[in-house]
């Protein structure tokens, strides 16, 4: 076993978004001095520079912290810019504000012995480059820092207008224009949906099609009751480390689970009329859930039937003077090109023992925390679920355990062995992205069970059997696990 705790009282954070937000008000109260390192002027991560109209796409009640929860007066599905504000009074409420280094870019992460880590830190208002001693550090950069746009030829003979999706800041930018937007994920839909509004005509360029997750299944049954329980998370592709009743299931009842996920294709097929949009996705439901799940506006494939949006499922072979060349021969005249082709982690100031075992679907970790042979580092923020502010602070719990010598990490050779095993799991089904070791989606629960479970802490957080397999879980399920982490003595030990 390896014990990390005892001389730990320092801390770096890397980020000021919902991960390092969560990260410092947690370790602040077990009694470590954090330190927050944000590249930006302002705190909140993605939430802090959004495209137009950008918003929360998962109802309110599963992205809230658990014990605070959104302001009442914010709807369902909230703006960018409410996220935003929400994420700040968190921050002022716990007190984290003071502690956030505004401006200050991470160079480098230089581990010395024993552990510990020299950060050097670029101030951009001063100009200076400064390094400091920490005992441990918390990366909570997360996988949306650096905007991804794809390598296409001679982009430099284009004549108009080519950036990202998060450089889309106003609608007048596509006033009057021919607008291209390219990819099939949530920004580059929101994005054509947009500038339906304003352009002369739009054109949606994407190569797959990924399974649209309604908020409602046929605007009738939450997409909750079909996703997010524990019963249908039956149906789901096993988990990495099933229970033994899911696997007993999936062993006697393979042609009912393959029979579900195919008529929940028929269900999404009818609400979208995908086949109209020629957008029906070429990898079954249960595998494309965890890729590029997403929940799109009501309207967006409305007006990709109508012809509003105009589709085109091919691929980018190269910008000319006046447009782009696709590879099914079509040449389209455009004026802007947006690229809502996703993000990619910096890894670059990570130190080499990261880079050199990062693979092309992403980077593994031990319980998606901890890098075997950096165990002086934590990554908060890097599991991606459907409920990303609940798995960070089960995550920041976990390794406020761990910093507080209640848990030990197994020896580096058996977090490896996990963490192969865990590859071979997700590249069994999952297909292939670049993300994919950072995806849990839909199993997020397993995920969650599991951290509490290497706690000893009960994970069945429901009042009863009935509700806790049929209700969905989110952030309030755990208020009081999180309400009393909150207040703990971390000299005791804490309750089951």
């Amino acid at each position: 076993m390896q014990i990390i705790s005892g001389d730990i009282k320092t801390v770096a954070i890397v980020g000021s978004g919902v991960a390092g937000l969560t990260a410092a008000r947690f370790l602040q109260n077990a009694g470590l001095t954090c330190e927050i390192f944000e590249k930006s002027q302002k705190l909140g991560g993605v939430w802090a520079a959004g495209y137009h109209a950008f918003g929360l796409q998962v109802p309110r009640s599963f992205y809230e912290f658990p014990d605070y929860p959104m302001p009442e007066n914010y709807p369902n599905l909230p703006s960018g810019e409410q996220v935003w504000a929400y994420l700040e009074d968190y921050a002022h409420h716990f007190q984290i504000f003071d502690k956030i280094r505004f401006n200050c870019i991470v160079k480098q992460l230089e581990p010395i012995p024993e552990n510990r880590w020299i950060l050097h830190y670029a101030n951009q208002d001063t100009g200076e480059t400064i390094q400091k001693e920490f005992d441990f550090v918390v990366v909570s950069t997360g996988l949306y820092s650096n905007p991804y746009i794809p390598p296409i030829p001679n982009r430099e003979v284009f004549s108009g207008k080519v950036l990202h999706s998060s450089g889309y800041q106003s609608p007048d930018l596509l006033k009057d224009r021919r607008v291209v937007v390219v990819g099939f994920g949530k920004s580059a839909l929101d994005i054509a949906t947009d500038a339906v509004q304003w352009a002369t005509d739009v054109t949606l360029v994407f190569r797959n099609a990924y399974w649209p997750v309604p908020l409602r299944v046929l605007g009738l049954i939450d997409f909750r009751v079909i996703f997010l329980n524990r019963l249908i998370g039956g149906f789901l592709p096993l988990y990495q480390r099933p229970y033994k009743w899911e696997k007993n299931f999936h062993k006697y009842f393979s042609g009912l689970i393959w029979g579900f996920w195919r008529f929940v294709e028929l269900l999404l097929q009818l609400q979208y009329s995908l086949k109209e949009s020629n957008s029906t996705p070429s990898h079954p439901a249960e595998s494309g859930v965890f890729a590029h799940g997403f929940i799109p506006r009501n309207e967006t494939y409305k007006l990709m039937r109508q012809g509003a949006i105009q589709v085109q499922r091919t691929t980018i072979e190269q910008f000319t003077p006046s447009g782009l060349d696709l590879a099914n021969g079509v040449h389209l005249e455009s004026d802007v090109v947006i690229f809502g082709t996703g993000w990619q982690p910096n890894y670059s100031f990570l130190p080499a023992a990261f880079q050199s075992t990062v693979d092309e679907d992403g980077a593994y970790l031990y319980r998606h925390i901890i890098h075997p042979d950096l165990p002086g580092l934590a990554f908060i923020g890097w599991a991606s679920t459907f409920s990303n502010s609940l798995t960070t602070h089960l995550e920041v719990i976990w390794l406020i355990h761990l910093l507080k010598g209640k848990i030990q990490l197994p020896e580096p050779e058996v977090m490896w062995q996990e963490i192969s095993q865990m590859k071979h799991w997700k590249r069994s089904f999952i297909p292939p992205v670049a993300g994919r070791g950072s995806l849990l989606q839909t199993h997020m629960w397993h995920y969650h069970d599991e951290l509490l479970g290497d706690l000893s802490i009960n994970p069945y957080r429901k009042s009863n059997p009935i509700t806790e397999w049929l209700q969905d879980y989110r952030p309030a399920d755990y208020r009081d696990l999180v309400t009393e982490m909150a207040s703990l003595t971390w000299e005791s030990q804490v309750k089951p």
